[in-house]
């Protein structure tokens, strides 16, 4: 039976991604054979979309996925709720002003609900 190789690190000064045997192979009768490497190391020129740092399915690279998630996550509530996928300024300056208003309102927003969810959760908890 295969097993995935298992990610170990980042090599910076060869851009390289290491990978090690799975402790599965310990016991495998092909593990002393040429076939199956103890490490395998790749560059990440070799396929940039393929091979990134962090390495797909590490623990960096799924909290680096959380955050951006909800970075669409918000990007999509405010196309859907601030109209912003229909602003029509002539030009950049305007169009970015309207962009840091919607933000800045978003933002505001948001610290205003959750300041008032502490305030309930006290009031819950007093009473």
């Amino acid at each position: 039976r295969e097993h995935s190789y298992c990610y170990d690190s980042f090599d910076e000064k060869y851009q390289t991604l290491k990978f090690t045997r799975p402790k599965d192979c310990a016991t495998c009768p092909l593990r002393d054979d040429s076939l199956c490497q103890k490490v395998f190391k790749i560059k990440c020129e070799t396929d940039i979309r393929k091979y990134t740092f962090p390495a797909r399915g590490s623990e960096l690279w799924k909290k680096l996925y959380k955050e951006r998630t909800a970075v669409e996550r918000v990007n999509a509530y405010l196309k859907q709720f601030f109209q912003l996928n229909n602003v029509r300024h002539k030009t950049g300056r305007k169009a970015k002003l309207h962009f840091n208003l919607v933000t800045f309102i978003y933002n505001a927003c948001k610290l205003a609900v959750d300041r008032m969810n502490v305030r309930l959760q006290l009031q819950n908890n007093a009473a």
